[in-house]
C-alpha cells in the first residue's frame, strides 16, 4: 500500500484497538463481528465509517431493534 492509500484509509484513534472476526451461514450470508470499543455510542459511528470508506450502502437498525432469536 502506498502512502496516499494510507492516509486514504487512516482510521480515528478512538477504533484503534476494534477487532473483528468473520464467518459465513448456512444461507450464503456472511457476517462481520467487531468489538473493543471503547464506549458503546461509537458502534454506530464506526458503522458509518466503515461503510463510507467501503462505499457501500447499509442500514443502520438503530438501538430499539431487535435482532431475530433462533430457537
Amino acid at each position: 500500500m502506498n502512502d496516499k492509500d494510507k492516509k486514504k484509509f487512516k482510521i480515528p484513534e478512538k477504533f484503534k484497538e476494534v477487532s473483528g472476526f468473520s464467518f459465513t451461514t448456512y444461507g450464503g450470508e456472511l457476517m462481520i463481528v467487531f468489538s473493543g470499543f471503547e464506549e458503546e455510542t461509537d458502534l454506530p459511528e464506526f458503522a458509518d465509517f466503515l461503510f463510507k470508506k467501503i462505499k457501500m450502502n447499509y442500514i443502520n437498525a438503530g438501538q430499539g431493534f431487535e435482532p431475530p432469536t433462533l430457537h
